[in-house]
Order: structure tokens, then sequence, then C-alpha cells
């Protein structure tokens, strides 16, 4: 048998002279020395330089999703989002027995559909040990999610897909309701549960759109409750056209800025007013075409409404409106839109928001009706309340009692009639405020207790019959000024051009949106002074009238020969009240100082004037003097 060294594996080199054990070694790098790298290699190259191509290239996606495994997969121009913080709730919602539910309303784009509408809550939930509590979802009234929560402190991240029969139509109304009560083996008069459940404000519908939003329509109903209107121009006509645009969306809920400029982020939020050339300057891309009067262009990669003709009072009124579903199109024209005023000494209070559906009563049930003084026919002072009642059959023992709160404040309380239909009315107290809230409530009571009484649900109806009944009281203070300014009014500036427009309109629109009705579109006349015998509202000071509250040299001045106020005037403040011209015509004055931005307007009552600060603001009296201020002396907290 040969050796295996002497077959056709045996090192060559061996019998050869020089060789060695050193030279019998194999080379470390084969392709060296001028050898060609092999064939295969150059392929597994090739095709990982083409896997990697297709990766960055074609689904660049597959680098940037989101690491959770909800999320939906779509670049950020077609993550459609309506969060809670979106819709006004910067806290979120606190869900608890004394108010166990919330609803907000969802608007959708119609214009690119959509995949994967759904709800998302997060948040937090505490329940008693001896507690059953269920989370529920409703949208449109219909029940489209229920689960028990676990006891104890716990987290809440809920998924609820959204039907496409209830969201098809472009809005969904959207009730979150915690339900519980104690173990029904717990013998007790009360059943409350205990509970408390946090929804951040990051909860969110959210959907998937097939194409970034691409119209009028769709962009509006994008838009968050706060909105930045940015005014590129600040001439007279454009500075008026951003005051009407400002009025109109702070009436229709949105929280107005001004800005000269693009804020930079959250760009969907934004209205662009001004000359077509000039918003271009700012970074706003026109499509192609001729720009209508409202276009939708774009702004760092996002959808932008602009408004590029100066018909503020047409436009804004037609943006915020029903009658904006009909712009299905990038840009959109308005000629004419003239809306139907409020008339009649009657104002129904579904007219006002009221819910006038059947709705199922277990203890108590509330409706809450706010409305503006303003807003009203001519301005006047409700008298009373009509409140028109369906009630349900129900056991002999069992009393309905409906109290009526105005402003929190109790006005009345009466058991209701045991007949099928009950209609009452409830005078109101004349001290009322510009705007107030009117809340009715049904309380259900039975002289049986505890375990003896079996939990039922009654079905209940507020009458389409329920109304406002107007009086002829005049009112006193700022409740005077509505029915003052009703029969038509215009807005003066003397010197317009003694301060920026932005810091002016950021200052002025959320008080004169208190005092402008609905509908009526006031003209704004930039240094002029106010017109004889014709009521007015004055921004600034003029010489035609005589306001109880003077800004002076610095010093804020009140009261005969400035006898009863006279101190530094500040350096950020307004000063609201009422005024009378020289000819004995009735108004209202606003005057400002340095840039006071957006400050908290407070509830206008029957005051004549108010002093307004970023901490808050002082009441004075038609003679000058301050409002009441704090018991000189007041126990402590113990």
């Amino acid at each position: 048998m040969k050796d295996d060294t002497d077959g056709p594996g045996a090192d060559p080199s061996d019998g050869k002279p020089g060789s060695g054990a050193k030279d019998a070694e194999p080379e470390y790098f084969p392709g060296e020395r001028g050898r060609s790298v092999p064939r295969s290699a150059w392929w597994v190259l090739a095709a990982a330089v083409v896997l990697l191509l297709v990766f960055v290239f074609v689904r660049p996606l597959w680098f940037t999703r989101d690491v959770d495994d909800n999320s939906l997969d779509v670049p950020a121009d077609r993550h459609y989002t309506k969060s809670l913080s979106g819709a006004g709730f910067d806290d979120g919602v606190w869900l608890t027995d004394d108010s166990p539910s919330t609803s907000f309303d969802v608007t959708f784009p119609v214009d690119s559909a959509r995949e994967q509408t759904r709800l998302r809550l997060t948040g937090t939930s505490q329940v008693a040990r001896d507690s059953v509590v269920f989370l529920i979802v409703r949208m449109d009234g219909q029940q489209v999610y229920k689960s028990e929560l676990d006891t104890g402190e716990t987290g809440l991240d809920v998924m609820v897909d959204v039907p496409e029969q209830l969201s098809s139509d472009g809005q969904v109304r959207v009730q979150v309701q915690v339900q519980g009560t104690l173990d029904n083996r717990t013998c007790t008069p009360d059943h409350a549960a205990g509970m408390q459940v946090h929804l951040d404000p990051t909860s969110v519908v959210e959907a998937a759109l097939s194409e970034p939003v691409h119209t009028v329509r769709d962009a509006v109903v994008s838009w968050d409750r706060r909105l930045t209107v940015v005014l590129v121009d600040q001439s007279d006509q454009w500075r008026t056209a951003a005051a009407q645009m400002g009025i109109a969306l702070t009436r229709a809920g949105y929280e107005v800025t001004y800005s000269d400029r693009l804020p930079g982020d959250g760009d969907e939020n934004v209205v662009m007013v001004g000359p077509t050339d000039a918003l271009v300057d700012q970074g706003w891309s026109a499509p192609e075409g001729q720009a209508e009067s409202i276009t939708l262009g774009k702004a760092e990669g996002t959808a932008v409404v602009a408004m590029t003709q100066p018909n503020g009072d047409l436009i804004s009124r037609f943006l915020t409106t029903p009658i904006v579903s009909t712009a299905d199109s990038e840009g959109s024209d308005p000629q004419a839109l003239v809306t139907k005023p409020l008339s009649g000494n009657d104002v129904a209070l579904d007219a006002l928001g009221g819910d006038t559906s059947v709705v199922q009563v277990t203890e108590n049930h509330r409706w809450r009706i706010g409305y503006s003084l303003a807003d009203l026919p001519g301005g006047r002072l409700p008298q009373s309340v009509r409140v028109g009642m369906q009630l349900p059959a129900s056991p002999d023992d069992l009393t309905w009692i409906l109290n009526v709160q105005l402003n929190d404040q109790l006005v009345d309380s009466r058991r209701l009639d045991r007949a099928t239909s009950v209609e009452t009315v409830i005078p109101l107290p004349t001290s009322q405020l510009l705007e107030n809230t009117l809340t009715l409530s049904i309380q259900r009571d039975r002289d049986l207790g505890g375990c003896d009484v079996r939990v039922t649900t009654y079905p209940m109806q507020l009458e389409t019959t329920s109304a406002l009944v107007l009086g002829d009281d005049p009112g006193i203070g700022f409740t005077a000024v509505p029915r003052t300014l009703a029969p038509g009014f215009a807005v003066y500036r003397p010197d317009a051009s003694s301060v920026s427009a932005v810091d002016e309109l950021n200052a002025v629109v959320p008080v004169l949106t208190k005092f402008i009705p609905n509908g009526y579109d006031p003209e704004f006349l930039w240094n002029s002074q106010p017109a004889s015998g014709q009521p007015f509202v004055l921004i600034g000071q003029s010489p035609e009238v005589n306001p109880p509250v003077r800004i002076d040299n610095g010093r804020i001045l009140a009261g005969p020969e400035q006898s009863a106020l006279d101190i530094s005037s500040f350096d950020n403040g307004m000063v609201v009240e009422t005024a009378t011209s020289t000819t004995g015509t009735g108004g209202l004055a606003i005057q400002f100082v340095g840039e006071p931005g957006k400050i908290q307007v407070p509830p206008f009552g029957t005051e004549s004037a108010r002093l307004m600060t970023a901490q808050g603001s002082v009441i004075v009296n038609a003679d000058g003097t301050t409002g009441p201020g704090a018991p000189a002396r007041a126990n402590g907290p113990r």
C-alpha cells in the first residue's frame, strides 16, 4: 500500500532544491500576486448592491417605520390624525362617577381614500377592588366596544376600529364612557364604583390615506383646534381680511393666533392671508394654473389653505360653515353667500346646540346649552326658558325632579308632573353674562333605597318646543352692548399705523368676537374717527368718544377728575369698556398697551369696564371705583 504523499495530491515542491517545511505552507491570500478574484465573488457583491438599492429606493419606509407593531406604515403626509389635544383637550380627559363620559366630533378627509381607520385610547385607570367597571365606546350612538377594566391602578391602551359604515360620510361623533357599580353582593344605597379613568391627550383617531390631502375641504376638516393665521401683507385691506377671518374662526371654536411668518411646525394648522406673490416669498407654493380666492398650496411639503383675495367676510364665512363641503378641488372662488340669522321672540334650544334626541336615563342626565346675547335676535336678554320634557311611564313611587342652572347658579328646582308630556316655563334672572351656559338636569328619586331598588334605565327626551323666551330688559354694562350694536355698527381704528397689525389683531380679535353677532360682518375703518350718531366699536382713543377709563401719559385714569382711579399703566394689557360718543350714541371701546398677545378673555357681565392683563382682570365701575376685593379677614384652610 502506497503512502498518501506519493499520490496526485502530494506537494509538488517535494524533491525540488531549496524547498523546505516553510515553503510547503499554503498561501493565506490565494487572490494575491496578480491572481484574479473568483467570478462567484463578483456575483455575490453585485447581488448585495442590488438588494441594498431595493431597500433604500423602493421601500425607504422600512428604514423609518415605527417600531410599534400598531404603526400604520405610511408617510407623514398620508397619516391622518385627530387627537384629544388637537380637539382642545390639552390635558386629556378624566372620567369619574360624577362625569362618566366625554364626546368629541371627528371629521375625516373624503377625497383621499382611508384605510385602517381606528381609535386608540391611552392613559390610566383606577378601579376599586369591589367594583365592576366597563369601558364603552360609542360612535354616532352605536356601541362599538365594551370591555371590563382591571381593578387597581393600571395602564390603558385600547384599539378600536372605526366602522366604515359610520365614517363614510366624513364625520363621526365619538363617545367614551365608563360604566360601573359596586359588586352586587354589597348592599348599600350608593352604588358608585369609585372609578377614575384618565385619557391622555395623545389618544387619537387615525387613518392611513391613499394619497396626501389635496382638496380645500379635506384641508379644512384636518385642522386642529389651534390655528395660526399668517398675515404676509399688513396693508389696510389685508388687515381687514385677517381680522374677519380670525373672528369667523374664533366663533367656529378655533383658538386663533396671528403671525407674520410660518410657524415652522404643524403647518397643516395654518391659514395664510395675502397676495400670491407675498405668500410665495414666505415659502408657500401655489398649484399650477390661476390661483382662486381660496387656494390649497403647500408649505414645506404640507397642504396649506391660503386666502389670496382680500374678501375676508365672504371667504371666512365660506370656510367656517357647512358650505365648505362643496370645495372638492384645490381652489374655490365664492362670490356670494348669505346666511339667515336667528329671529323672533323665541329661540329654540336645539338651534343653540341642545340635544333633542332620545336619551337613556338611569339616575340623572344633563343637557347643557350655551348662548351668547350677541347672537340672539336684537341682542335681547332672555326672560325665561320653556322646557318641554317627554317623560316615560314609571312606578308610582318614582319622582322626576328638574333642576335648572344658569352659569353654575341654581335658578329653579321642581318636581315634574306625572303626565306623559311635561312643559314648564322657568324665569331667568336679568343678571346674565354676555355668554351663558344653561344646564337642565333630570334627577330620579324613589322612596325605596338600598338593595330593594333595581337599577333601571328609562328613555327620556328634551322636546323641540323647548326655547329661550326673549324679554325687553335693556341690560346693564356689557350685557347692554349687543342691543346697542344690533342696528349695525363699524369698527374704527383712528391710529392704525402706530402698532404692528399682528400685535393688534392678537389683542383685539378675541374681544371683538364676544360682541359681534353671528353672521354680521362689520366694516373696519382704519385711520378713521367714529361716525356721528352711529353705534361703534372703537380700538384706541378718539376725541369723539368719552370712555370711563382712559390711558393717558402712562397712567390709567377713571372717575370724575381722576379722583377714583389714578395708577401707573401696565406695560402689556388692555382696557375693555362700554363707552358713549359726544353725540350720545353707545358703543364699545378697546385700548391696549404694548404687546399683550392672547390674553384670556374674562366672562363679561353687568360691569362697565375691565382692566385685563395676562395675570387676570379687574372690574372698574362706571364711577371709576374698582370691584370689591377679597374680605379683609378670612380664615385660612385647616
